[in-house]
């Protein structure tokens, strides 16, 4: 789905290298897998009556391998893409239901503009596209055996869900990925985009609520089914918790993006633990908020104007700020 991002997420089964990156399959596809091969077997199964159980679950696997590919070819077009216009992959991963390609950092000299996003993004909903078309084309063109007819169709519309799904305007589909870079190409301010993009992704998951959930209750008269929801769930799930976090649309949120951390930040001096306590009370008394206390190249801890206050009657001339200052706890430093 993603094609802009620059980390790598968790670790799964490396299938391979392309160029240096790793080509690595998710743990969770392969339960996916099971789950969509058990969901097309009854279909499928009533669809090629009179033919074994074996080639049955032949077409079936056949087909869940043929949307692994589907996906991996989606992807590859990303990095493919990415490489052309000067930014590298550093990883492929599949998820089955979609992916991620991983490009390295770009430095600010390095020149890559928004509309180069735009490519990047679409390239791998494009793939998707040729690949239902030369499906379309096999379907009414070339005579196959009925079972090979079965996969070549699954697989063509497989490839539009894919084209029509990863181009809807939502982060972090490819959509929603290339609108936010084309608003950061035409207003120059990539924080609108990703805005507008937001809320696109807000308006795909009320789309997705009304056609798998509040549809088959309302007008249909019926329940939806349990695969479908979990299928929306996961579709839904990553559209809306991205932009409720790039909106700010929780409380706390809101409460972050209104405080303004510099009217809490203190000026710090740094001093030798060998400083004398006088040393430090001296810088105190100039406006520094906290004196930080080092030993070399080793942090000791910080005093400050309280602290200092609560030493009491020590000798400030002789007492050394090593000895006295309020030590940091590793996990601070």
């Amino acid at each position: 789905m993603s094609s802009t991002s620059t980390r790598a997420s968790g670790p799964g089964l490396v299938l391979g290298r392309i160029g240096g990156a790793p080509v690595v399959i998710a743990p969770s596809s392969v339960l996916l897998g099971a789950l969509i091969a058990a969901t097309w077997f009854p279909a499928v199964n009533r669809s090629m009556n009179g033919y074994t159980l074996l080639q049955v679950l032949g077409v079936v696997l056949a087909a869940v391998l043929g949307v692994v590919v589907s996906v991996f070819l989606h992807e590859l077009a990303h990095g493919l893409s990415g490489t052309a216009l000067g930014r590298w992959p550093t990883r492929y991963e599949l998820y089955l239901w979609g992916g991620r390609t991983s490009f390295r950092p770009l430095s600010a000299q390095e020149g890559w503009r928004p509309w180069k996003d735009v490519v990047t993004s679409l390239s791998g909903p494009a793939v998707n596209l040729a690949l239902w078309l030369v499906g379309r084309w096999l379907e009414t063109s070339v005579w196959m055996p009925y079972p090979l007819y079965i996969l070549v169709w699954a697989l063509t519309w497989v490839n539009l869900a894919l084209t029509v799904f990863n181009v809807l305007p939502a982060l972090p589909l490819d959509g929603g990925h290339a609108l936010a870079a084309l608003i950061e190409q035409v207003t120059g301010k990539a924080r609108t985009g990703q805005r507008v993009a937001a809320w696109g992704g807000l308006l795909v998951v009320a789309g997705i609520a009304w056609m798998w959930l509040l549809r088959p209750l309302l007008l249909l008269g019926r329940r939806p089914d349990g695969f479908s929801l979990i299928l929306a769930l996961m579709v839904a799930w990553p559209l809306a918790q991205t932009s409720w976090t790039l909106l700010g649309l929780g409380r706390g949120s809101r409460a972050a993006a209104g405080l303004d951390l510099r009217t809490l930040a203190r000026a710090a001096r740094v001093v030798p633990a060998t400083a004398p306590l006088a040393q430090v009370r001296q810088v105190l008394g100039q406006g520094v908020g906290v004196v930080v206390v080092v030993d070399g190249s080793q942090l000791l801890g910080t005093i400050d104007a309280v602290g200092l206050a609560e030493l009491g009657g020590v000798e400030e001339s002789v007492a050394q700020a090593g000895a006295v200052c309020t030590v940091l706890p590793p996990a601070a430093v």
